[in-house]
């Protein structure tokens, strides 16, 4: 379900939860007054809207309880009003604890598709998404290109300037690998210094140019020692039966021609 839709639905129902509470703690007894599930309002709204909403139905549930306990209620409004402190008191504790969950979960989500070091997609959220443009490719049967790329001699500077030098400058290739492409592309980093580039509605043409563009990103995002350069494996389809394992393969086949062939270039290969 589409998150705005979760949204609207939540909003709509705690508003009729609070009215249907409001309305139990008119007709019931004053002894048996509803006043806590008021709660469960509040805290849907908290968790599927967000903490400002959440705070909105706290307020709204504050005001009806009050209201409905100045009319039923024999005890003196300072008392009244301390009831809906408490109130206030352990519903806003409960919303920080939400929130905490929620961030807590949207972290680990995060963690789970994206490489740390880099910040783009890591190999397995990579390979997802090559299988659903795959699925998505078998349907309409619209170009799809993938780049490989691996830095050259990247295990040279990380032994001879360090592993902090090696971490900077593989950050430095994903932030230029991001200016280099289309913001509908999609970057994943498959391991140690090895990156991959999903381009769709891209053809063999198109997905050429891009690999030499990325190439010279790349150069251009070093000016100064240590000197990057990357060889590129790239392939090219509009239909295949292949797997996202078996594209990958061939496109890292792709690169090791070319680093076969003299690093710093670009292999293009069909499937």
């Amino acid at each position: 379900m589409p998150p705005t839709l979760v949204r609207n639905l939540t909003i709509v129902g705690s508003a009729a939860i609070i009215a249907f509470l409001h309305w139990g703690n008119l007709a019931v007894s004053p002894d048996a007054r509803l006043g806590l599930f008021y709660l469960v309002p509040v805290l849907l709204a908290t968790w599927f809207a967000g903490v400002w909403w959440g705070v909105t139905f706290l307020v709204a549930s504050m005001t009806l309880r009050l209201l409905a306990e100045l009319e039923s209620s024999q005890a003196s409004v300072v008392a009244l009003l301390v009831n809906q402190a408490s109130f206030a008191v352990v519903a806003g504790i409960m919303m920080v604890m939400f929130w905490y969950l929620q961030q807590t979960q949207r972290e680990l989500e995060d963690l789970a598709i994206h490489d740390p070091l880099t910040r783009v997609l890591n190999a397995r959220a990579f390979s997802e998404r090559l299988t659903q443009e795959l699925h998505r490719n078998r349907r309409y049967r619209r170009p799809v290109s993938l780049l490989y790329l691996d830095l050259d001699n990247f295990k040279t500077l990380n032994d001879s300037r360090g592993h902090q030098t090696g971490d900077t400058v593989l950050r430095l290739v994903a932030d230029a690998m991001r200016l280099a492409v289309r913001e509908t592309d999609i970057v994943g980093r498959m391991g140690g210094d090895e990156f991959a580039v999903l381009m769709p509605e891209t053809d063999g043409t198109l997905a050429d140019a891009a690999a030499q563009r990325l190439a010279e990103g790349i150069k251009g995002a070093f000016p100064t020692s240590p000197a990057v350069t990357a060889s590129i494996g790239v392939v090219s389809f509009d239909d295949t039966a292949a797997t996202a394992d078996e594209i990958l393969r061939r496109a890292d086949q792709a690169m090791y021609d070319a680093k076969r062939a003299g690093k710093d270039r670009v292999i293009h290969v069909g499937l």
